[in-house]
């Protein structure tokens, strides 16, 4: 029986050393995750940077239209007239323009020649010739088409930093 008390013994101490290590590691997980995630709660993230300002890309040609108007017509034989028109340019787009300027290449058809033309537009601003005038057959109808759009060249020389006074 003495053996048997000895073995009991060491049985149940093995027993209460596990439920102390399972009561203790218990206790030490959920400290951990208690403090950790206040830890990181209080470390500010690092402050983001927003990205850096990119100009919107040159528009396509057919984010433009070009509407022709009539602004005067004289015939002065019975198959021939000579119009006057302007051009309405019209930016339909959904992107904001970018800040350079843009010139724009149309081509006027209805004429006994195709005409072509060229606008620029800065912001919301279009620059264009008004009262062109072309030749074509009596009861023509003038209409226009975008055929493309690029920035416009910068001319002169490179601007720089102008040295600091000392």
């Amino acid at each position: 029986m003495a053996l048997s008390a000895w073995a009991d013994t060491i049985r149940r101490g093995a027993a209460g050393a596990a439920l102390i290590a399972i009561v203790v590691g218990g206790i030490g997980i959920g400290t951990y995750i208690l403090f950790a995630a206040d830890d990181q709660a209080a470390t500010p993230a690092a402050p983001r940077t927003p990205p850096a300002s990119v100009a919107p890309p040159v528009p396509a040609a057919n984010e433009f239209t070009v509407g022709v108007t009539v602004t005067g017509r004289d015939c002065p034989q019975p198959q021939e007239c000579l119009y006057t028109y302007t051009i309405e340019p019209k930016y339909i787009g959904v992107r904001p323009l970018p800040e350079q300027e843009l010139q724009v290449h149309y081509r006027v058809s209805g004429g006994r020649e195709p005409q072509d033309g060229t606008f620029t537009v800065r912001g919301r601003e279009a620059r264009f010739m008004k009262d062109v005038t072309v030749v074509g057959p009596a009861q023509a109808t003038l209409t226009a088409a975008v055929l493309d759009v690029v920035k416009s060249p910068v001319f002169g020389p490179t601007l720089s930093t102008p040295p600091t006074p000392g």
